[in-house]
């Protein structure tokens, strides 16, 4: 009984979590690109440390050969010996394909290259993927539930007491966000900025972590394959898969014989698990490189957002165009778009996405038209009080306090810490 309960606990625990990654009938705090970097990103990670661990796919990850010495020495104890020691070269007179020997070693490498990273490739690929996930992390919490609260009861097709939602929506943006949310935008900005330098920094961590020879692999992988099958087989030719990730190396294994001197035994040793390593790490080489261009791309597109009004109203229009050829209020919408602040402007694009559609554009002709009553406090925009205040404000206010048609029976979207 007691393990039907914990198996049934995990199960949803495990479906609460999958749930909350996947955004399923989720609201949406950022945008596809942010989802690049720590959605689609980390899940290429964790599978693919799933992928290098997998035996049952690709068997041992080291089996060796020993030769005429094969019967004197116990063949677990000299795999796991090689698997842990083994030198990537083997002698250059070697003729068999897919390895390092000697005379490829420059001096710029050092001359010891061991296998043993191969041990840390599945706890690095996580690690990869905790870094990855991190700005995501630090936005939730700026976030604090910012979204949640307002699409409580406003994404549904049908909208209870909607007047009275909208008028109280209305009034609770103006009293509390207008004005003051820049620091909410920046906040987002940054997190946007910090994926760029973790995509940036994995580069030379993972070509030191991989001896020097990923800065340029994946191009060096598609050169190899651009070339004749001929010239791909001559001696002269090497395949970057091959030096990076040899699957033939040499290994020397030490040991005291019967009459305690010291004797050495030559093995040949075939490293299986490199034939998905090597292509692991090409996927993620050119995956790197595709979200750093999308990424500083979307840098971009945010500094032309950010300095030209037109452009923000644009992207109101092509979302909603349907319903702004609808309204008679569009000259005042595009006005109140316009001469937004940014920081109002980003939470209107957000809540755009998801409240429904006609709710939102009753919601925001209200916020256009209808007339501001002046609120001292929302005078000061630009002053260090104002940026804590708003900064703490979305995870430290008790939205509920202020509308009353919350119900307190809602999911911990938003911290009800009373202020």
């Amino acid at each position: 009984m007691l393990m039907a309960d914990f198996v049934e606990a995990l199960t949803k625990s495990l479906g609460g979590l999958s749930k909350g990654y996947f955004e399923i009938n989720t609201v949406s705090i950022d945008n596809w690109v942010f989802k690049l970097f720590y959605k689609v990103t980390t899940t290429i990670l964790v599978f693919s440390s799933i992928l290098v661990t997998s035996r049952q796919f690709f068997g041992e990850p080291i089996q060796c050969d020993a030769g005429a010495s094969s019967g004197s020495v116990e063949k677990s104890t000299l795999q796991t010996y090689c698997w842990m020691y083994a030198k990537f070269h083997i002698p250059a007179k070697y003729q068999g394909p897919c390895s390092t020997s000697d005379e490829d070693l420059s001096e710029d490498i050092e001359t010891n290259v061991y296998n043993s990273y191969y041990q840390w490739v599945p706890l690095y690929l996580v690690f990869l993927a905790a870094l990855f996930y991190l700005p995501r992390i630090i936005w939730l919490v700026m976030e604090g539930g910012l979204m949640k609260f307002f699409a409580k009861g406003t994404t549904t097709r049908i909208i209870e007491d909607q007047d009275e939602k909208r008028e109280k929506l209305v009034e609770f943006f103006r009293r509390n966000i207008q004005n003051k949310y820049n620091i909410y935008l920046v906040g987002f900005i940054c997190c946007e900025f910090l994926n760029i330098i973790i995509v940036l920094l994995q580069f030379p961590m993972t070509n030191k972590f991989l001896r020097q020879r990923y800065s340029t692999y994946g191009f060096d992988v598609w050169q190899y394959y651009q070339l004749p099958v001929d010239e791909q087989k001559l001696d002269t030719v090497k395949n970057p898969m091959c030096q990076a990730f040899p699957r033939v190396a040499s290994c020397k294994y030490f040991r005291y014989g019967t009459a305690g001197g010291q004797e050495d035994i030559n093995a040949l040793c075939i490293l299986a698990l490199n034939i998905i390593n090597d292509k692991v790490f090409l996927i993620l080489w050119w995956w790197f490189n595709f979200i750093a261009i999308v990424g500083i791309s979307r840098l971009i597109y945010r500094a032309l957002q950010m300095s030209i009004p037109a452009l923000r109203y644009k992207l109101f229009d092509i979302r909603l165009n349907r319903y702004f050829k609808q309204s008679n209020k569009i000259a005042k919408i595009e006005e109140y778009i316009s001469n937004a602040k940014l920081g109002d402007w980003f939470v209107l694009y957000q809540l755009s996405k998801n409240l429904n559609r006609p709710f939102f554009i009753d919601f925001l002709t209200d916020l256009s038209v209808k007339p501001q009553e002046e609120d001292p406090e929302d005078r000061d925009d630009c002053g260090i009080h104002w940026q804590m205040k708003a900064l703490l404000k979305p995870s430290n206010t008790n939205y509920q306090d202020k509308i009353p048609f919350i119900d307190d029976s809602q999911p911990d979207g938003i911290n009800s810490s009373r202020t």
